[in-house]
């Protein structure tokens, strides 16, 4: 792992770092860059997105122009959009011994881009989305990041980029060494395997609590809207997935735990599993991706419908309405009574 005492600013010197795309991620980078002293450009197509970084008080310029004027570019725009943009507005306008930057290994793994031969290039990936990675920031700690280094014609790759890892905040909590190979697949396993399993396992949770009689909004706030299983998580994020429930857990919850521990998944779900990782390695998915691009995401639709029509999203309206801080208007009064 390297941590603050492995990096320095200094490496970064003189330079100047522009941030393409002022996304999820793209905000949160340009402002702890920017809050750690480095000079900051973000490029963006003329969109929200733009507007938002004036707003946050950069000059945001069209992508081609930013990648001019740095000298360490770091690509934080959707993965299908990498090659497009790439190509045309970013290769052209790299430098010899420019630092290029990407916060995902997809487009690399997967043939999408050429890397530029005579400028470094390296994976620097953060294991958390914008929002936290600034508040991390901002209280003085920060998010785990994965790094690769991809090609190094200065020598200086490594430096570089741990020098916008300490900017960003990642070398606060440790940056671990990771091929982009890896990084890409474990990335895309979790979201297309873990993340659905556990978004099924809550909604057959609700389902079965509401078919029984129970009232929607208490069974989500125990299910998960009250945080305490996010907690458990970020718990066992520092003492262990098991060690969790063993140092937190009542006896009770305990021996309800392990009584159903290994039963609830069967062989077909991990054969599901090993669907999904083959999928992913053998370029299926990456294929399938573009596709769906290149259809304007119909399937996107499907899910904000289903999601929209969901038990469990009318219930979390009930929940955020219930903690809405407006008096209650009843018979005979009105708001402002």
């Amino acid at each position: 792992m390297y941590f603050d005492r492995d990096a320095d600013l200094a490496d970064l010197a003189g330079e100047t770092v522009a941030v393409i795309g002022y996304g999820v991620q793209g905000r949160a980078f340009a402002a702890n860059l920017r809050d750690s002293g480095l000079r900051v450009l973000v490029g963006n197509r003329d969109d929200a997105y733009r507007d938002a970084a004036r707003a946050d008080g950069f000059a945001p310029l069209p992508i081609a122009d930013a990648v001019e004027r740095a000298s360490a570019v770091l690509l934080l725009i959707p993965d299908e959009a990498h090659p497009e943009v790439y190509d045309a507005q970013i290769a052209p306008h790299l430098g010899d011994g420019d630092l290029f930057v990407l916060a995902h290994g997809f487009s690399v793994r997967f043939g999408r881009i050429r890397l530029p031969i005579e400028a470094d290039a390296a994976l620097l990936a953060p294991k958390m989305f914008g929002r936290p990675i600034r508040r991390h920031y901002l209280e003085g700690t920060g998010v785990l990041a994965f790094l690769d280094v991809l090609q190094d014609p200065t020598g200086r790759a490594l430096r570089r980029t741990l020098a916008v890892a300490k900017a960003t905040g990642f070398t606060r909590r440790g940056v671990m060494p990771v091929p982009h190979a890896q990084e890409t697949e474990l990335d895309l396993f979790q979201e297309q395997f873990l993340t659905p399993l556990l978004m099924d396992g809550f909604k057959m949770a609700f389902d079965v609590l509401v078919d029984a009689g129970y009232d929607p909004v208490p069974a989500l706030l125990d299910m998960y809207a009250s945080g305490e299983m996010a907690e458990m998580m970020t718990e066992a994020a520092t003492v262990g997935l098991y060690e969790v429930i063993a140092e937190q857990g009542s006896p009770t919850c305990r021996f309800g735990v392990q009584r159903r521990l290994g039963t609830l998944l069967g062989d077909d779900v991990e054969a599901k599993a090993r669907k999904i990782l083959g999928e992913i390695r053998s370029g299926a998915f990456a294929a399938a991706l573009e596709e769906e691009a290149g259809a304007g995401y119909p399937s996107l639709d499907a899910y904000d419908a289903m999601a929209g029509a969901s038990g469990v999203a009318r219930a979390h309206e009930r929940y955020r309405a219930a903690l809405d801080p407006r008096p209650a208007v009843g018979p005979g009064r009105t708001a402002s009574d």
